[in-house]
Order: structure tokens, then sequence, then C-alpha cells
């Protein structure tokens, strides 16, 4: 069989409908990546054309199972804990201690932190070890860290907290002993963990779900953007601006930028990092 070539007719044809299914927007310059994607899954079905892969994912018998196949091929899913630690260092050591200091004075003991495209949670956890361990947050403070994901297979994965192998490449050996359990498929989070941290599936573009009570201190949402051209971005990082509280702060991935699309944060230099923090 011919390898299939991507005409542009097709690239917006599946565009389409994976903007309206999952709200990704893919720029043009995306064509290629989305080509690669898709072959290998149309040699399997047998198809020829993108053209007849995007009349199977309207009209097969399977749609629904395919529909979430293609969200599991165009999105990156691999992750692992302590990802990107020179942010985290930043997290540890300057944002929690001056988050902490903030809440005191208002007397607010809340901590809200969301994590946008958790995948199979990871971050999450990594989110919540590290705020354990800070020691800044103990008795009385309420700490929620909430994991997005618009994957529910991912979702399942990250409530179930079971991982394995490359997931702790990055974890040191005393947090591994301190915060999970031993089971027959790998390693599993312990209650601990699990008390401070919680899962919905949505979708970035649509964050109408959440009300005053999610606002947030803390929003991850890293190595996310890629997907995305510019306009979504756009929306998506202001409708972050809306979610998050008054000097609020927003991680993204080291290679992701968001000052070409908006002025409603100012970037934040760290050794090794850039955060962005809401204006005013």
């Amino acid at each position: 069989m011919h390898k299939p070539v991507m005409h542009p007719e097709e690239f917006r044809l599946i565009n389409e409908f994976v903007a309206e299914e999952f709200g990704f927007i893919l720029d043009e310059s995306r064509a290629g990546f989305l080509a690669a994607k898709l072959i290998p899954r149309m040699t399997e079905l047998r198809l020829e054309s993108f053209a007849d892969y995007y009349t199977y994912l309207k009209f097969s018998p399977h749609f629904c199972e395919e529909h979430k196949r293609l969200l599991s091929l165009i999105t990156n899913n691999e992750t692992y804990f302590f990802r990107e630690e020179a942010q985290l260092r930043v997290l540890t050591s300057h944002l929690l201690p001056e988050l902490k200091e903030r809440k005191l004075i208002s007397r607010d003991k809340n901590i809200r932190i969301l994590s946008a495209g958790c995948s199979s949670g990871e971050e999450v956890y990594t989110l919540a070890m590290i705020l354990l361990e800070s020691c800044h947050f103990l008795w009385d403070w309420d700490i929620r860290i909430t994991g997005l994901d618009i994957d529910t297979e991912m979702i399942a994965r990250a409530r179930n907290g079971v991982y394995s192998g490359r997931a702790f490449q990055a974890t040191p050996e005393q947090y591994i002993d301190r915060y999970f359990s031993k089971c027959d498929d790998g390693f599993q989070v312990k209650n601990i963990l699990r008390r401070i941290t919680s899962f919905r599936v949505g979708n970035l573009l649509r964050l109408d779900s959440f009300d005053r009570e999610d606002e947030a201190d803390i929003i991850f949402c890293r190595n996310v953007f890629i997907y995305f051209s510019d306009d979504t971005t756009r929306k998506i990082v202001d409708n972050f601006a809306c979610l998050l509280r008054q000097d609020g702060h927003l991680f993204l991935g080291h290679s992701e930028s968001i000052s070409r699309v908006t002025s409603r944060y100012l970037q934040i230099r760290y050794p090794g990092a850039i955060i962005y923090r809401k204006r005013d």
C-alpha cells in the first residue's frame, strides 16, 4: 500500500473535527505531525487516504472508540514525576514561601493548584509531594490540587494511581518509600496524596464548570500549547487569567511562551525558569 499524502482539504476536515470534538486547533504547520501520527492507524484499518479516515471518524460503527484512539494519537501523554526540576525548585524556594506569607496576612488558609492537561496524573502527585515536603502548609491548611484532562482514559489512570518504570526516572528514592505502596503492577500512591488531590475530565477551552471555590493560586499547564494555534492559546490563557486569584502564577513548559499572544501576565525570570504572574 502506498504511503498516503495529506492534502490541504483533508487536513482542514480532520482539523475541524479535532477542534469540534476536543478543542484542539492545530496550526497548518502541524499537518506533517498529524499525518505521521495517523498513517500507522490508517494502515491498521486498511484505509488509503486521509479522506477515508475522516469518513471513518464520522460514520464508522466504532466511531466512539476511534475518537478516543485519535485523541491519544495526537497528544503526547509521556510524563513522569518531578519533570522539569528547575521549575519545581522555583516553586519550592520562591513561590510557596511567598504564597504562605500572603495567605497568612489575608487569613486565608486555602491552597488551590490546577494541573491543566494533567495526562496520567504524575504532575498532580508531584505537586502534592512537594507541598507536603515543604512543611509550609501543615495542620489546619485546606489544600486541593486538581488535575484536568480531556482524555477520559488518562484521567482513569490518574485516579487509579498505579505507576512503574519510567514514571519514576527522576523521583528521589525516599519519596517512593514515603508516598507509594508496592503493588502487583508497580507502585500505588498512598492516601496521604489522595486526600489532597482530585481529577476531572474537562476541556481547556471550556472552564465554565469551575466556580469561585475553584479559583487557583497556581496553574500548571506544561507542554500543552504545542497542540494549539496562537488564537486558541490566547483563549486558554485568558480563561486561566479569569480562574487565577490575584497575584496567581502560571507555569508553562520550558520551551513555551505566551508573551506574543497576551499581555495579561508578567514574565518573571528565575534561575533556569520563567514563570508568569497574573497582572492586577
